[in-house]
């Protein structure tokens, strides 16, 4: 049957007024637009190791305890544990009816499918460490057990047993970060390496993957089978991926964008100053990582000159300008120390200047045989390509050369390259960041003991390693606290990094939108978020 003209003009009004609402982001009154800026690596759980892949994962999954909104464990897919009287058995209660968003039952058994891809030795898992402080999982990892010698036993349907190597002061904290989640079998065996790089494979979060244009965008619908689904105010999340961060700002102003935390360095302060954007301590730190192998950075002394030659207060005020507080030793400021009143930093001591000290730089490399940089070898500085790295790349090799007398290349790479590069530790220095996984500063310490899978430094220690074993099964905080300090102490004078900067997050949020969690991990929590017109 044939349309008549007047009504097909009307449908075809219509239709495109339907289809411009719905992808400006503002016109379904459940659904948001968050720039995640980046397409992530990954965001498999057990192979993800960025804040990208996070911002996923943390929304479209749940361990057995999650992140509260103090930044602590809190009640997740368990709802309730108990605890032997030795401190080493733990007993995990599954919530009843639990289900994935396909609507298949989620049982103990997919969790403990989860946890043994994270400490699978042929998983090569970033964060597989995590999990050693199960009995027999380190053992497990390195080829020396057996899968049924884990202490990870089903003991039904919805009870999980864990068995830990020693007491631990930390394992909810462990359990509430993004590698400890449950696998189905059936979903991650039959495609281990590329299964996460879909976007219909079931999730047991708050939210699930409806669709994702790799490297344009993914959105995120409401997990209808998700036990708190009655909680979860949102319909959708579309996911931007506008890696240009003047771009994400004309986007956000627009009204096209209702949460970024992608601005442009130089406009942040005028931002935040203007209230149109707001700023979030992050408990992380942005530095440069050497590669202790590789010379001329197997000498500490050059390690050591390289760090004194850098004006952190400008870097800070004129390069980053974002709010940052320069960096005066490795722990950021709000790590919490041995009570609630102190933090790590106050309990701890500064390590670098806030400016520049080129008089003792210039001694330190002249005692390691380049006096006034002469005979210095070429080196080169790596760094993945966005406007604030490239921006503190250029930094550094102007102090460099001002201050030391060297030359300095810089090359940079794409995101994904350049994690695999660094990885692969290729490279002399590099550039480098972490965020705390949790409320602790034993999660920044250890990235560098002795072949841990994310040391690539090549850094090893013997004294380091004994500091940071005595810290993850020391039951009394003070002493606790007092390991880490002296790991601390270790890694800044062997200068292992070169610390820049503390964290903040500088970001914009629309009107519309509340109930966002923004971590102090710096991923953002979606579940208690809503639209409010």
């Amino acid at each position: 049957m044939k349309m008549r003209n007047g009504v097909k003009a009307v449908l075809s009004f219509v239709l495109a007024a339907v289809l411009f609402l719905a992808g400006t982001g503002a016109a379904a009154e459940k659904e948001i637009v968050f720039n995640l800026a980046v397409e992530p690596k990954t965001i498999d759980p057990v192979q993800n190791e960025s804040v990208d892949g996070s911002d996923v994962i943390m929304n479209i999954f749940e361990g057995l305890v999650r992140v509260g909104p103090d930044a602590k464990p809190e009640a997740g897919s368990a709802e309730k544990w108990d605890v032997s009287e030795d401190g080493l058995t733990w007993t995990f209660h599954l919530r009843p009816g639990l289900r994935w968003s396909d609507g298949e039952p989620l049982t103990a058994g997919h969790f403990k499918h989860g946890f043994m891809r994270l400490i699978n030795g042929e998983n090569a898992a970033p964060y597989s460490y995590m999990g050693f402080f199960i009995r027999n999982a380190e053992a497990f990892f390195n080829g020396k057990a057996k899968a049924e010698d884990v202490g990870i036993n089903v003991l039904d349907d919805v009870t999980l047993q864990i068995v830990l190597e020693d007491k631990n002061p930390l394992i909810l904290e462990y359990l509430s970060f993004g590698n400890f989640i449950p696998a189905r079998p059936d979903v991650v065996d039959k495609d281990p390496r590329g299964w996460a790089a879909k976007d219909d494979f079931p999730c047991n979060g708050p939210f699930m993957i409806s669709e994702w244009r790799h490297n344009s965008e993914m959105t995120l619908v409401k997990n209808p089978n998700y036990w708190e689904a009655d909680k979860v105010r949102l319909d959708k999340i579309r996911m931007t991926m506008i890696v240009d961060s003047n771009t994400a700002l004309a986007a956000t102003k627009a009204g096209k964008i209702d949460f970024n935390k992608q601005l442009p360095p130089q406009m942040t302060p005028q931002l935040i100053q203007s209230g149109e954007a707001k700023l979030a301590n992050t408990l992380g730190i942005s530095f440069s990582v050497f590669n202790l192998k590789k010379p001329p950075f197997d000498n500490p002394k050059v390690r050591q000159a390289f760090n004194l030659a850098i004006d952190r207060t400008a870097m800070v005020e004129k390069v980053a300008q974002g709010g940052q507080k320069p960096a005066v030793a490795y722990i950021p400021y709000v790590i919490p120390g041995t009570g609630p009143d102190k933090d790590f930093r106050g309990e701890s001591k500064d390590y670098l200047p806030v400016r520049a000290d080129p008089e003792a730089a210039k001694k330190l490399l002249a005692e390691a045989g380049y006096p006034d940089g002469k005979g210095f070898p070429k080196v080169a500085y790596k760094y993945n390509l966005n406007p604030v790295n490239k921006a503190i790349a250029e930094a550094l090799q102007a102090m460099w050369k001002q201050n030391l007398g060297v030359e300095v290349e810089l090359s940079n790479e794409e995101w994904k390259v350049f994690i695999e590069t660094r990885n692969q530790k290729n490279f002399q220095i590099a550039r480098h960041a972490y965020l705390a996984d949790f409320l602790d500063a034993g999660s920044l310490l250890e990235l560098w003991v002795t072949d841990g899978p994310m040391n690539v430094a090549n850094y090893s220690n013997p004294e380091y390693d004994a500091c940071m074993k005595e810290a993850r099964t020391e039951m009394d905080r003070s002493r606790r606290i007092g390991a880490m300090v002296r790991a601390e102490e270790l890694l800044m004078k062997d200068a292992v990094t070169l610390p820049i900067y503390f964290y903040t997050t500088a970001y914009i949020q629309s009107d519309r939108l509340k109930g966002v969690f923004l971590t102090p991990f710096n991923w953002v929590l979606f579940h208690r978020a809503e639209v409010v017109e």
